[in-house]
């Protein structure tokens, strides 16, 4: 959520009498009555604290609470990461025009009020709506290697406006600055490294939105999909850098060969690794003048290797070899020749964020220069997050089960559940926030039409979303067997808009956020019978109705949901209801680059009762409690990994739960209700054990 607005100055009250024209309506001719610049209006808007010659005098004092910070550390973070669902460095954000707007355009002076971000007739889901002169920045730890998206000036204010778009490390080095661009424009895509010229990693990526020389009037700026690419994985115990996801390669000649020699220029032409006569298995064939960064996160010790020049041209070429921690030199070879044996190293690597291996020609150009750094090794530590430590957090109002919930920016939401001030098995509309800095829980807006649920849900990052479920029937008293309804939950507003309809009733199956569409999966119809049916919601689209996709394999109920590199993931679930229930191991992924589901690594043993303690955690799908019986619960939690395709067990739970609600926040994740069974109200916080140094 943004701050609000500190300061209304003499000036802009004068302004707001003036009731003038919105700045994002359709342009006109510019007359004084509908040009809502006019006299030199502006609604200047920023989280920075105002400092006066005497910031105490007179008693003043600006208290304000915003979000808190949320720097992005290597070991929380990785894949894709939208700007518009992390939290900003407090205090770095201004806007010239009201409230930079999340998701949303700029619009007018207050927050909420843009629209659907649209560039050139494109609309897009995920994004920033600034306005010139703006900036914002982000702590990225130094964990990321590039930051994407596609900018211009939104099509609210027709063809006007003029902007520049400016990628900054902080305040003191330009990284990127687009040229001029207009309201006529397309949409412009940029694509920025987050290096800095000495080779180290960029820790604080500032954007910057200044107009173009010609004043500030209808410079509505979108960031559309601003996207950090950060590390999938990070190094842990002893690995080779072959086998490691590199940033920011380039080579002299062909590409950078794993495990070969340089060989041509093409890809994987290379030979065995040999130097001086002595092959390797493993390690980097590179060409001067290359050149090659890993992300460490800080978490090892010792990087080792054999270099010299590849046998492969005798004894030509001559190299330097050199090692960068951010950016700092670490090592340099002197001239290697082709005549030269392998030169072994051992380089301290304490602490450093991003590695970079260089290779340089010895002045005298880069004819032969193959050079092969050989059984190149990180030595790490453990990075042990799979020992966990749980810890209680506040007991909710009441105890509940199949309840729903997601994180958003750091709070865990929870809507309905069976409802345990009335009979049997009853939906309730209680809905409440969990705040994990003051452990607090507070009611929010109450569901529609009497709650639910075996809803699914997810969340865009700003917004919840929740389709179908078990619902309250006329009297209140009872339950329906699912529904049609689709609805988000706007978080900033605490209210509640109908979307469309499910094509027919569901309940119990997954519902899953991708690019910009809601997936609707797996589940039960009215006669609770399971169903493999998959539903897509183009919102970005503005879509009326929901279109059909690859059905899910194995039908199944209760199953869990997670979006994972692109793909979405249906974990578990269950044939049957209740005494005839047989869960299910299976675990499948849906690319919607080719609308097909793929079988992946099975569960270790089959289960249900997941759908909301399944989720994406530092790279891995956590799948925390569960049913493996009917009314028997589980304290397993385990981790899958897309890269080995396997599944780690991690600690379990204090008590086994099912139908409970969990969710990710920070490196950990929190934990609440459930059946036990016996439906319960506690939860915990769970936190893994801080890595221990290897020597």
């Amino acid at each position: 959520m943004k701050p609000p607005v500190r300061l209304i100055s003499s000036a802009l009250l004068l302004a707001l009498s003036l009731s003038l024209a919105a700045c994002s309506q359709a342009p006109s001719p510019d007359t004084s009555a509908n040009d809502p610049y006019a006299g030199g209006v502006s609604y200047p808007w920023t989280d920075q604290t105002p400092t006066p010659a005497d910031p105490y005098a007179a008693g003043i004092s600006y208290p304000w609470t915003g979000p808190s910070a949320a720097p992005l550390q290597p070991a929380g973070l990785s894949g894709d990461n939208s700007l518009s669902d992390l939290s900003w460095t407090p205090g770095s954000a201004a806007n010239a025009w009201g409230p930079i707007e999340l998701n949303r355009s700029n619009g007018e002076k207050n927050a909420g009020d843009g629209r659907t971000l649209t560039i050139g007739g494109q609309t897009y889901s995920k994004g920033l709506g600034m306005h010139a002169n703006g900036e914002v920045s982000y702590a990225t730890g130094g964990s990321c290697s590039t930051f994407t998206a596609t900018v211009g000036i939104d099509d609210e204010v027709g063809d006007r406006g003029s902007v520049v778009f400016e990628v900054w490390d902080g305040t003191t080095t330009r990284l990127y600055a687009t040229p001029v661009l207009r309201g006529s424009d397309p949409p412009f895509n940029l694509s920025v490294p987050l290096t800095r010229p000495d080779g180290s990693a960029v820790r604080d990526l500032r954007l910057v939105v200044r107009d173009a020389g010609d004043g500030l009037s209808y410079d509505h700026a979108d960031w559309a999909n601003p996207t950090l690419r950060c590390s999938s994985t990070l190094p842990s115990g002893d690995v080779f850098v072959s086998d490691l996801d590199w940033n920011t390669p380039s080579n002299g000649w062909g590409p950078i060969e794993q495990d070969l020699s340089n060989g041509e220029k093409g890809l994987a032409d290379g030979r065995t690794l040999t130097i001086g006569g002595q092959t390797y298995p493993k390690g980097l064939g590179m060409h001067a003048k290359g050149s090659v960064t890993y992300l460490l996160g800080g978490r090892c010790s010792t990087f080792t290797a054999s270099v010299g020049v590849d046998d492969e041209v005798g004894d030509r070429g001559s190299v330097v070899f050199q090692v960068f921690g951010d950016g700092t030199p670490l090592f340099d070879s002197g001239v290697r020749r082709g005549s030269d044996g392998p030169q072994a190293l051992n380089v301290n690597v304490s602490g450093v964020q991003q590695l970079k291996l260089v290779v340089t020609d010895a002045g005298d150009g880069i004819s032969y220069d193959h050079a092969d750094w050989a059984n190149a090794k990180l030595s790490c530590s453990s990075g042990d997050t799979n020992t966990l430590t749980y810890t209680p957090i506040a007991d909710q109002p009441y105890v509940v089960a199949e309840a729903m919930g997601q994180v958003v920016r750091g709070k865990l939401y929870t809507f309905g559940g069976f409802d345990s001030l009335k009979s049997g098995f009853t939906p309730t509309d209680r809905a409440y926030v969990y705040d994990p800095d003051a452990n607090t829980w507070t009611p929010i807006a109450r569901m529609p039409n009497r709650g639910a649920t075996h809803a699914g849900m997810t969340t865009d990052g700003t917004d919840i979303f929740y389709a179908g479920g078990y619902v309250a029937n006329a009297s209140w008293n009872g339950q329906v067997f699912g529904s049609k309804e689709v609805w988000r939950y706007n978080v900033a507003s605490n209210t509640y808009t109908r979307l469309p309809d499910l094509p027919v009733a569901r309940a119990a199956g997954g519902l899953e956020y991708l690019n910009g569409k809601l997936h609707y999966f797996g589940g039960t119809n009215l006669s609770r019978q399971d169903v493999g049916d998959h539903f897509v919601l183009n919102l970005a689209g503005g879509a009326t109705s929901w279109t059909t996709a690859a059905p899910l394999p194995n039908p199944r109920n209760h199953l869990g949901a997670a979006v994972l590199d692109g793909k979405i993931y249906a974990v578990g679930g269950a044939h049957g209801q209740d005494q005839n229930s047989v869960q299910q191991t299976a675990v499948h992924a849906y690319d919607p680059a080719t609308n097909t589901w793929t079988a992946v690594a099975s569960l270790p043993r089959g289960l249900s009762h997941n759908a909301d303690t399944t989720f994406v955690l530092g790279g891995r799908i956590i799948v925390a409690g569960g049913e493996v019986a009917y009314n028997v619960s589980t304290r397993d939690v385990t981790a899958y990994n897309p890269v080995t395709n396997t599944w780690t067990p991690l600690t379990p739970l204090p008590i086994g739960r099912e139908a409970s609600v969990a969710d990710a926040l920070g490196n950990g994740f929190l934990y609440t209700g459930g059946n036990q069974p016996g439906w319960v109200k506690s939860g915990w916080r769970a936190m893994p054990q801080a890595a221990s140094s290897q020597p």
